[in-house]
């Protein structure tokens, strides 16, 4: 009887799936990304599992993984770039891929616009104008986000307290920030009594400005371009240099000095023995929220005792934009079915169905990670489920209800890593280079604010120059 049953069901299965002679008539999406694991992960793999749980929603619908394969000779996966590149040159990109340089692939014209199906979706119009804004060029909606990550301090409340100081909160000023960080550290130990004060504070550089400015985002720009003649720059740099030197409670720079030759700063003797933050012995702590995953698993396992949260960016000039890190999904110009690619994309990013069976897995699924990013929309009942899996970051929840960020870069604007890391700044040096100077007291900004300016924005506009004419044709 057991075996008449699952024969029958056999065949309706077949039938659903492949008609009457056997061919499989559903849409195929093929779909890339990096952080799909292999094959054999599928069981502990979030986003393996997610494809297989749109697949059961839509079972018109199949998703077909374009693996990325290894580099010759080696167990080192292709560069990404070098496997999208392959693959647009026999025209077979995947349908739905993760996006590291929009701009480059408008100008080399692999990316489908998404502006009438996108705009006309409710739950993409939900999403903080901030992030559409950076994924629409002249009006056209070139990509969709899949997650948002923050930026900023987590500070350990149970550590200021047990130094008889206020713990920072969400509202704190960046003065405040300082003053009850330098207070409650201790760098000048000698017996590993030590306690590290801040640690991390290399992007002050490009967050501070936009809180000077309102008109200013990461790393001072506007739609014209840089700033970095700006006073609002040279303050900031004269902020980060403050505390570049300071090695009494800033834990880079106590770094810095005992890498120098000649340093007899031994941090063995400063500081207990281990890993200062797993040790719970630092105040504040810069960290993106991809890591509360495993920070708060470390808390329900009992092996972090004391109490923390995020706070994000301080307050500066009395504003709060706190810095994101978003990944983008792009479907491919050469796709045949751009509705239902959306549709994946969205699933699988910041779509409200597919965040709610991400939370369903996290729930439900032994071994695997739990969603590591908040929702993208602004939604209640989402916040209220992701932040039941994170406790320990009520400020979290704070800041995303605000809504006011600066979106980092890279991803999503044309020409910014020329102008900020990979362009020729001079003969001797690359932009990286000097900015790396300019941090480290090497140059000054007073000698160098309208060279380092134009050259920035000469690197910026010479590729925005050549996605703007890309664009204009999308």
């Amino acid at each position: 009887m057991k075996k008449t049953f699952y024969f029958l069901m056999f065949l309706l299965l077949s039938f659903a799936f492949f008609g009457c002679n056997g061919k499989d008539d559903r849409i195929v999406i093929r779909y890339a990304n990096w952080n799909l694991g292999t094959p054999e992960s599928l069981d502990t793999n979030m986003e393996r599992l997610m494809i297989n749980e749109f697949m059961k929603k839509y079972p018109e619908i199949k998703i077909e993984i374009i693996e990325r394969p290894k580099i010759p000779g080696t167990n080192d996966d292709m560069e990404w770039i070098n496997f999208l590149t392959s693959r647009a040159s026999i025209e077979a990109l995947p349908d739905v891929f993760m996006a590291d340089n929009i701009p480059y692939y408008v100008i080399n014209d692999w990316v489908y616009n998404l502006t009438d199906i996108a705009g006309a979706d409710e739950e993409f119009l939900n999403i903080s104008a901030d992030i559409r804004s950076a994924i629409t060029y002249d009006g056209k909606i070139m990509a969709v986000p899949c997650a948002v990550f923050y930026a900023g301090y987590i500070v350990n409340k149970t550590l200021y307290e047990d130094r008889y100081q206020n713990s920072p909160t969400v509202e704190s000023t960046f003065d405040e920030l300082i003053q009850l960080t330098k207070a409650a550290a201790d760098h000048a130990s000698t017996n590993n009594t030590g306690v590290v004060g801040l640690d991390g504070i290399e992007h002050i550089l490009h967050w501070y400005p936009a809180q000077l400015n309102d008109d200013y985002g990461w790393f001072t720009l506007t739609d014209e371009g840089f700033n970095l003649d700006s006073e609002e720059f040279r303050t900031t740099i004269e902020v980060y240099r403050g505390l570049q030197t300071d090695s009494t409670f800033v834990y880079d720079a106590l770094i810095w000095e005992s890498q120098q030759t000649g340093s007899n700063i031994d941090l063995n003797v400063i500081f207990p023995e281990g890993d200062p933050f797993n040790n719970g012995n630092v105040l504040c702590k810069w960290f993106y929220s991809w890591d509360f995953g495993w920070i708060q698993t470390r808390i329900n396992n009992g092996e972090y005792t004391w109490e923390m949260d995020f706070i994000g960016t301080p307050v500066v000039n009395g504003n709060k934009r706190v810095p994101i890190v978003a990944d983008f999904f792009v479907v491919a110009s050469n796709t045949k079915h751009p509705e239902e690619a959306y549709l994946f994309a969205k699933w699988m990013g910041f779509g409200k169905d597919g965040y709610n069976k991400r939370l369903e897995l996290s729930n439900t699924v032994d071994g695997i990670n739990q969603v590591n990013f908040p929702p993208i929309q602004a939604d209640e009942e989402l916040l209220d489920d992701y932040f039941s899996l994170y406790p320990e970051f009520t400020g979290l929840r704070t800041i995303i209800e605000a809504g006011k960020v600066i979106v980092e870069p890279p991803k999503y604007l044309p020409g910014y890593d020329d102008a900020r890391y990979r362009g020729t700044y001079d003969a001797e040096h690359s932009m990286y280079q000097i900015i790396e100077k300019l941090r480290f007291g090497e140059v000054q900004i007073a000698d160098i604010a309208e060279q380092l300016n134009a050259r920035a924005n000469a690197l910026y506009q010479q590729v925005k120059s050549q996605f703007d004419d890309a664009i204009a044709q999308r």
